[in-house]
């Protein structure tokens, strides 16, 4: 299938008080430019809606080799990779005016019944997607699993405004919270050059999370995120960031 072109602008408040690029709102800039290709091809909002169903994030790892910051522009490319019974791949290269590199970024997605919340069989619902395409990392992307001895870095009562279309807490809002948590415990954050988040489980207005770190100096960062409220502590978002500058490649 052919690549889509999409060019955003970092504006004051997509930054960090350094002027980078925060990275929940370079989030955004990948969602904007997913959906948007989505609707092109006829799997979009209004497409699934009419199968009972949505997308959602399921597995993401940026790779940046410059981290944008406030005024620049960015265009970001994108484009389907392949795709098995349950998980779509959908690829993202972001680069300058000047043609360079910025980052790149590869992703999985599902469809979730919008009435049971369970995956979709993307083979019974006629989407054309390719089962196969280039892709941006030689690295294959992996889910991620809780690793280490976390530190409680504070808790969240999941707010209304973190709602997205589908009525639940939008993906690029975990990030947020998890990077707020890390600030907390470490009393700084890093610009994250290396960047994987895995996606575990729904989550919804008034629910309680917690933000756990594994910070030991030693590889990457790693957060944790899950349910509190009650017996619940079902483990919902994992991240791992480096500040280590990268390639992309």
């Amino acid at each position: 299938m052919d690549p889509r072109e999409d060019r955003f602008v970092v504006e004051a408040f997509d930054c960090r008080p350094d002027g980078f690029l925060k990275p929940n709102a370079l989030m955004q800039y990948l969602q904007e430019a997913a959906a948007r290709h989505a609707e092109q091809l006829g799997v979009g909002l209004a497409d699934l809606e009419r199968r009972d169903g949505f997308w959602v994030l399921a597995n993401l790892r940026v790779e940046m080799a410059d981290i944008p910051r406030w005024r620049d522009a960015v265009t970001v490319r994108t484009w389907p990779s392949g795709c098995t019974r349950l998980a779509a791949a959908r690829e993202f290269l972001g680069t300058g005016p000047d043609g360079r590199e910025r980052f790149r970024a590869t992703s999985e997605w599902m469809i979730l019944d919008k009435h049971s919340g369970r995956p979709k069989n993307l083979g019974r619902l006629d989407l054309s997607l390719p089962q196969a395409g280039p892709k941006v990392l030689r690295t294959e992307l992996r889910r991620l699993q809780p690793v280490g001895t976390y530190t409680s870095a504070g808790t969240i009562s999941v707010p209304y405004s973190a709602l997205d279309f589908n009525g639940h807490v939008n993906n690029t809002e975990y990030v947020r919270w998890a990077l707020d948590g890390l600030r907390r415990h470490l009393g700084c954050c890093p610009p994250p050059y290396v960047m994987q988040a895995t996606y575990l489980a729904e989550v919804f207005e008034s629910e309680e999370i917690e933000v756990l770190v594994s910070a030991d100096g030693a590889g990457p960062i790693r957060l944790l995120e899950r349910r509190t409220g009650g017996a619940d502590r079902t483990n919902v978002f994992l991240l791992e960031i480096s500040g280590e500058g990268s390639t992309g490649q």
